[in-house]
């Protein structure tokens, strides 16, 4: 049973791994089982369609999401702490082979993805702005940010330049992250 549950993980990672470097639309089932050494039927046999794969694969990142979000309340971290934490989540995107984040990258494919990722692609999307949107709102009720508009409104445009900023990267340069990240931060502190 653990080696069907660490093949099943590392399936999702490589999928993972794909769909924030390629896409979607850009890895196959041959490009998962090559990279593993195994059979294409062995991928099918833990995800019998590529739909089901992707809807594993954005379940996975919702329950890394939730999990991230619990442990920075129980590290007691403060408000613009927090934040950090999320600018440096999305770096390690940057570190690791300039990939995109998976929100990112299932937005650039939303209208060629499976209604039932689209789907469940809208609940990590939501998490994450909810998340920020709530970091946000508290902080500058406490006075730890001060912002002009609403804290959806500013969550909205927060986590659209950290996505835009790790591709950007690819045509740029790694500082250009930084750069984004400082702005960022700045933003809240007006």
């Amino acid at each position: 049973m653990t080696d069907q549950r660490h093949t099943k993980e590392q399936i999702l990672d490589i999928a993972e791994d794909f769909l924030r470097d390629r896409g979607y639309n850009g890895f196959s089932y041959k490009d998962i089982s090559k990279s593993l050494g195994i059979r294409n039927a062995s991928v099918h046999y833990y995800f019998p369609t590529k739909t089901d794969l992707g809807v594993a694969v954005i379940r996975r990142a919702t329950a890394r999401i939730e999990s991230w979000a619990q442990s920075l309340e129980s590290q007691g971290l403060g408000y613009a702490e927090k934040l950090d934490q999320l600018c440096f989540r999305f770096k390690t995107f940057v570190d690791h082979e300039q990939q995109v984040c998976l929100g990112g990258a299932l937005q650039t494919d939303f209208k060629t993805i499976p209604d039932e990722m689209k789907k469940e692609t809208c609940e990590f999307v939501s998490l994450m702005l909810g998340w920020l949107e709530s970091l946000l709102a508290d902080g500058r009720e406490h006075g730890a940010f001060n912002f002009p508009g609403e804290p959806r409104d500013h969550a909205l445009l927060i986590v659209a330049s950290l996505q835009g900023a790790v591709q950007l990267v690819r045509a740029t340069t790694a500082s250009s992250f930084d750069s984004i990240t400082k702005q960022i931060k700045l933003s809240v502190r007006q």
